[in-house]
């Protein structure tokens, strides 16, 4: 693995292969051509940190990490990403960007200029069989944590931002916007253009309509959320992957 890429001491990027298989690449790098390190969009900036990815086989790995729509910066100590069985969607053209995942950014040249944003001890996890095709999932503040369920289907133009980014204090000058979590549950769909901010949870078995700004979440499930900001707008509903079409034609009622 290229030094530029990996900056600090006891970091990992850990595959899980079926069978219990696991590989370290800062370790075990046989398994990659000198071409797939190159072409690798995973950056750590920091100690003590975690990538863990899930494969079916080991023909999935280099699909996946050399795909331009998959992206993981971390920048910080004590971080972990752990993403389960994943597909990512990449098309330009239609705007989809893939999975960004970032935790810590950085240095900008107003605010601090010449200084990075580190973030420790956050997470993110993602569970298996969850559809990205245009996400960025980000973490700033210290401690937090951004989960996603099994099943969960995510459209493109999303932000799932868990932090301001910038304080908001009171007028003694104490912060008061920490962000601490995001938690979305099993199979949920996320629709086109909608953002999710800090301090959320979403239910399993629901939708978040297009365009929508979710800024109070449920624990409700089997609900429809919508608007600016979302509020539910219809309950007892349940979802499927498939067209219309072919849902009516009987091609099969589970994702």
């Amino acid at each position: 693995m290229s030094v530029e890429k990996i900056i600090g001491t006891n970091n990992k990027i850990v595959l899980n292969i079926a069978d219990n298989k696991k590989i370290d690449l800062l370790k075990d790098g046989e398994i990659l051509t000198e071409d797939i390190y190159r072409r690798l969009k995973i950056m750590i900036i920091g100690n003590n940190n975690r990538v863990s990815l899930s494969f079916k086989s080991v023909e999935e790995i280099e699909p996946l990490i050399t795909n331009n729509g998959f992206n993981i910066l971390i920048i910080g100590d004590n971080n972990t990403v752990d993403l389960g069985t994943i597909s990512v969607g990449y098309m330009p053209d239609w705007n989809m960007r893939g999975l960004n995942i970032i935790i810590g950014g950085f240095a900008d040249n107003w605010s601090e200029p010449g200084v990075n944003r580190t973030a420790d001890n956050c997470r993110v996890e993602i569970g298996n069989n969850v559809m990205v095709c245009g996400a960025m999932i980000y973490l700033q503040d210290d401690n937090s944590h951004v989960t996603i369920g099994d099943d969960c289907m995510i459209s493109w133009g999303i932000d799932i931002w868990c932090t301001d980014v910038h304080t908001i204090m009171d007028l003694e000058g104490n912060p008061r916007n920490f962000g601490e979590f995001i938690e979305i549950g099993k199979h949920v769909w996320i629709g086109k253009d909608s953002k999710i901010g800090k301090n959320v949870r979403i239910a399993d078995n629901c939708i978040v309509g297009w365009g929508s700004i979710v800024t109070k979440g449920t624990d409700e499930s089997n609900v429809i959320l919508a608007g600016v900001p979302a509020k539910i707008i219809k309950r007892d509903i349940d979802w499927n992957s498939k067209c219309i079409n072919r849902y009516i034609a009987g091609m099969g009622k589970s994702q």
